[in-house]
């Protein structure tokens, strides 16, 4: 039979280069935005909601990068998160001109304080105002990730000390040390021994800007001493810069720290002044105390001499002031004023007639010759008689409590107070060259247990955290006290279920004006958890910056109690 006949090359060669077919494209009739310039597209994307502006970015590539333009975003965060500030400020809507000043318009909008952080940064960087919206709207909605760092394991006598600054966590306990945790990448960056140093009892960072960008850290001492540490922002290691000895006044239970200035206060009552910025004018031995009737302001005893290794930089104490009134919960604030240092003390005060309420102490000393010029002081208790006696009588006002605050938390001009029956008490301080006087306390709903701790900042955003639970809430309190709301104060509840793993994980958020009757169904279930786990839950200490909140938990029983970091991430 014949062979059957190969195909020749040329024709394999001739099936393997066919053309694809193309697909063709077609134009829908009635697409007019491709022939649009930029410029009017941004314009139209200007006037959309933000929904929408959202749905836009899917588009395309060229939609992307439309709807991420910086400047329109710029435009969404000032109209939501600037210009109603700026409206709540008392006789801005006077006129109309003064008014029209406050829309936006890119080079002479009023920005308020957010000028130096974000408008005309120092640092020379430019804002990301996308991502600045986000963040800002995720604060609003309560919607964050929660991770956790695991501390230790074991008892820790007295609890573990937690500060928050600059993307770092610090904190600071006898058995492990001082050490510093990177938020970003959730590692330990450094840490030392205070094996030495002795048991730390307060904790503060410095509130100022270091020339050379070192963080600094100072920590008060069982003994009545304290240090100052700083950490190298190449290496990240800490060195020991001073070592203050040990006081007879008791042990420390509150200090502050802004270069060069440290300011103490002993259980003993005892509150004192330094600065390692010496000055060659003399400090006057007479000073005003005509209305010092709870606290005397006097020059301190010599000190002793001090352990330092910052070049023989031993701290010069400016003044002293003892005080038998002044009782704990407490916080100290520094603060620079123009030509004038303000040194000030924000307490709890027994009174006769309401239990207790709040005093507050300012010490005014020059900066160039640090001489003091004069002390005053002042209470949310109206004028008159005060005791340190308890009272019988069951009346009291919206402001104050027969309890004693379970913490305090002060940045000028906020008090804020945390007490036993669920609620937080918000006190403005008024601090003229004339008088400093605070006001009448408002009281704050919204928790279902008792709140443990509290954090507030100078523009009057606060944090709160019930002791038990996962009840976590965000207030923005500024302007409370002008619109006198003092039930319905508007919060925002962050809550997670059980307890949070170690990935990254979005909480369940509640908008709330009172109290809800699911917040109590939750609370109390988890305090009749079967397993136990829930009822050695405590929420030690809260604090927070412009992306995160820090929350330290400890778990367990009391002979083998954890320590946790519970972070809440904003971004």
């Amino acid at each position: 039979m014949p062979a059957k006949r190969r195909r020749s090359s040329g024709a394999s060669h001739a099936i393997a280069v066919l053309p694809a077919t193309k697909k063709i494209r077609t134009t829908h009739p009635l697409d007019r935005l491709s022939d649009l310039s930029d410029e009017i597209l941004l314009r139209i994307l200007h006037n959309l909601p933000i929904s929408t502006l959202l749905q836009c970015q899917r588009l395309s590539h060229k939609f992307y990068t439309l709807a991420s333009d910086s400047q329109l975003w710029k435009s969404l965060y000032y109209s939501r998160f600037v210009l109603p500030r700026a409206l709540r400020i008392p006789g801005i809507r006077s006129t109309s001109a003064q008014e029209e000043a406050f829309h936006f318009a890119s080079r002479r909008s009023k920005w308020l304080d957010e000028d130096r952080t974000l408008v005309n940064r120092a640092d020379g960087k430019k804002t990301n105002w996308k991502g600045q919206y986000k963040l800002r709207h995720n604060w609003a909605r309560g919607a964050c990730e929660v991770q956790e760092i695991r501390l230790e394991n074991g008892p820790s006598t007295p609890a573990m000390l937690v500060k928050l600054a600059d993307g770092v966590v610090v904190t600071a306990d006898r058995r492990e040390g001082l050490r510093v945790w990177e938020l970003k990448g959730r590692r330990l960056l450094t840490k030392c021994s205070l094996e030495e140093e002795g048991v730390p009892t307060c904790l503060a960072i410095d509130e100022g800007k270091d020339a050379s960008g070192q963080l600094g850290v100072a920590i008060g001492f069982l003994d009545g001493g304290w240090g100052i540490w700083r950490m190298d922002s190449g290496d990240s290691s800490l060195s020991r810069q001073h070592r203050h000895p040990k006081s007879s006044n008791g042990r420390l239970v509150a200090l502050a720290f802004s270069n060069p200035y440290v300011l103490t206060i002993t259980d003993g009552q005892l509150l004192s002044l330094y600065t390692f910025d010496k000055k060659p004018q003399p400090i006057p031995v007479e000073v005003q105390t005509t209305e010092a009737t709870l606290q005397q302001p006097s020059i301190g005893p010599p000190e002793p001499e001090s352990k330092e290794e910052d070049g023989g930089n031993r701290p010069q104490l400016l003044a002293s002031l003892t005080s038998h009134t002044t009782w704990p919960p407490l916080s100290l604030s520094l603060r620079i004023t123009g030509s004038t240092l303000i040194a000030s003390i924000a307490y709890t005060l027994p009174t006769y007639l309401s239990g207790y309420t709040i005093g507050l102490q300012e010490l005014h000393l020059c900066l160039t010759t640090h001489n003091l010029l004069h002390s005053r002081l002042t209470s949310a208790q109206p004028q008159g008689f005060h005791s340190i006696l308890a009272s019988p009588t069951p009346q009291q006002s919206d402001g104050q409590s027969h309890s004693k605050p379970t913490s305090l938390a002060y940045s000028h001009p906020y008090i804020l107070a945390t007490n036993m029956d669920n609620t937080l008490t918000l006190y403005l301080c008024t601090s003229t060259a004339a008088a400093l006087t605070i006001s009448p306390g408002t009281r704050l709903w919204g928790h279902t247990s008792s709140v443990s701790s509290a954090e507030i900042t100078a523009r009057g955003k606060a944090v709160s955290v019930s002791t038990r639970g996962n009840e976590l809430r965000v207030w923005e309190l500024e302007g409370s006290n002008r619109r006198k709301r003092t039930v319905l104060e508007k919060s925002v509840q962050i809550r997670t279920e059980g307890t949070p793993s170690r990935h990254p994980r979005h909480s369940d958020v509640e908008t709330g004006r009172d109290h809800d009757p699911e917040d109590v169904d939750c609370a109390s279930e988890d305090m009749s958890d079967s397993g136990g786990a829930l009822l050695g839950d405590r929420k030690k200490w809260v604090g927070f910056d412009d992306e995160v909140v820090i929350v330290l938990k400890e778990s367990g029983t009391a002979g083998a109690r954890s320590q946790a970091l519970m972070i809440y991430d904003f971004t």
